[in-house]
């Protein structure tokens, strides 16, 4: 299937109506009741003023608490998030990727022409420079500089040990960075003023799976001959990706870490991002069965091995470096965030 960004009113179903010149966030989710009322709170707090969801087939409750919000256009479609399409861009290149994808592309740029549209998925919460109170200042920051695209460091947090994952999940975001506040004070992503980010660094998944054994694939007899080494099922872990763009004819979204233009070099924000929490194991069933992620749910069918050898070894989390969360500040200081004029509080 060929599909064009324009081709989303053909392809999904609106509930509500788009506010021009509303503070905007896009998301796609699927049974995420779990972290839904810290997702909306959290970005209500930030300033967001209205949300473009799409549902991706949820059955937990997930579409019938969306609808219920007054601030919430939700969207739908009859095919999922992992259906193998090819996407027509504005300058008519092509690239064949997921449905999904398109989604990412398509929705912000035909609902919300010429603005900027925040894009989070529903375990990414971020965090703002030291000083900046609302998402409104980002959205001026990047309206005043003529700023296409905003990257942000992403950034894993877990618990301490495995324990941690026990309980109830908690409902509110200071709850969250409550009950897994660590995270690896290290650089992910490079930034250099009209280049893509280069994420240099490994992600705190790709740690753990290191530390674990975990896609440590046998070598083939030819591989042994020729000391080549496997390929792995799964590569790396997410350690970048572009959550504020400006959606119009200039600028749109490229898979789902880039855009066409390479975003701002002097600000990089922060995504807090909740994997390892009390859901982990029931996100790891879902996303084995839906098999909809990058290479067929690899990094999921991973995480169920890292599960199961933490268990059996006691693993913890944490590591000599891992720090616990305080401060926007820590983040500056550690290269995970950079934003010019940032004011400690």
């Amino acid at each position: 299937m060929r599909l064009t960004l324009d081709d989303l009113s053909a392809q999904t179903r609106r509930h509500g109506t788009p506010t021009p010149g509303a503070r905007k966030l896009f998301s796609i989710m699927r049974d995420e009741m779990a972290l839904l009322p810290s997702f909306l709170a959290h970005y209500r707090a930030l300033g967001i003023e209205q949300f473009l969801i799409f549902d991706d087939g949820s059955s937990d409750g997930t579409r019938e608490t969306l609808a219920a919000q007054p601030d919430v256009v939700l969207y739908e479609a009859r095919h999922r998030f992992g259906k193998p399409v090819e996407i027509v861009f504005p300058d008519d290149t092509s690239r064949k990727d997921r449905f999904g994808t398109w989604v990412k592309a398509a929705l912000p740029h035909v609902e919300a022409p010429g603005e900027i549209v925040a894009y989070f998925d529903a375990d990414e919460f971020l965090i703002l420079p030291p000083g900046v109170t609302s998402l409104a200042e980002v959205f001026d920051t990047m309206t005043r500089g003529a700023i296409p695209a905003i990257c942000a460091s992403v950034v894993e947090f877990f618990p301490e040990t495995l324990a941690g994952l026990d309980g109830a999940m908690p409902d509110t975001p200071k709850g969250l960075f409550a009950a897994y506040p660590f995270f690896e004070p290290e650089p992910l992503v490079t930034l250099i003023e009209g280049e893509r980010p280069d994420p240099f660094g490994t992600s705190k998944t790709n740690k753990l799976f290191e530390e674990y054994g975990i896609d440590a694939a046998k070598p083939t007899f030819l591989q042994r001959l020729t000391g080549r080494k496997p390929k792995p099922r799964f590569k790396r872990s997410p350690r970048h990706k572009l959550p504020l763009l400006r959606r119009d004819a200039e600028t749109w979204q490229v898979g789902s870490h880039y855009a066409n233009r390479p975003p701002s070099a002097d600000h990089l924000l922060t995504i807090a991002h909740f994997v390892f929490t009390a859901e982990f194991a029931a996100k790891i069933a879902r996303a084995r069965r839906w098999k909809a992620h990058t290479e067929g749910a690899a990094k999921y069918d991973h995480y169920d091995q890292l599960l199961g050898r933490m268990r059996a070894e006691g693993g913890r989390f944490t590591g000599p470096a891992s720090t616990r969360y305080t401060d926007p500040q820590q983040l500056i200081d550690v290269g995970l965030m950079r934003w010019p004029g940032a004011q400690p509080g």
